[in-house]
């Protein structure tokens, strides 16, 4: 019985081991998303999350959602779309090589945009609105109105709805 203990003990430690490395943190890259309580873009939302927030993968599903775990232990749902995999930084030697971008800099690169094009475009097209631009950025569809659009135009679950 006492040669027991410490075997099952240490196959314990080893099974807890296994599970926090096989654990995938994803990061948030996009400005703003919602932890929601279930896989839908309409879904009760759980927390507010922002770009730069980390996130423990619990579970995924095949249409694109992550059930996931925020460092303050909320549980809920994120899209893919809004996250992704956390890279771990290298760095030479006695050198200070950068080799890994923010995740803001990973999403604006994505769009083949950064704040050098940003200032660049700016400054070429003086007479475009960028206020409606940035007033658009600000738009907020709450998941209410979000279901109603979808079921009235048939999309999403609501596909062949009558």
């Amino acid at each position: 019985m006492k040669r027991r203990i410490p075997l099952i003990t240490a196959l314990g430690l080893l099974a807890l081991f296994v599970t926090l490395a096989l654990a995938e943190t994803l990061v948030v890259k996009v400005q703003s998303t919602n932890l929601r309580k279930t896989p839908k873009f309409y879904g009760a939302v759980v927390q507010a999350l922002k770009s730069g927030d980390k996130v423990e993968k619990v579970a995924g599903q095949p249409d694109g959602w992550f059930q996931v775990k925020t460092a303050g232990g909320a549980v809920g749902w994120v899209h893919s779309s809004a996250v992704a995999v956390q890279k771990f930084s290298l760095t030479a030697v006695n050198a200070p090589l950068k080799t890994q971008a923010s995740a803001d800099e990973v999403a604006l690169a994505g769009k083949g945009f950064n704040k050098q094009v940003e200032e660049s475009f700016r400054a070429k097209n003086t007479e475009a609105n960028f206020a409606e631009v940035d007033r658009l950025q600000q738009l907020k569809v709450g998941p209410a109105a979000l279901e109603q659009f979808l079921k009235q135009g048939r999309l999403g679950d609501f596909r062949g709805a009558k």
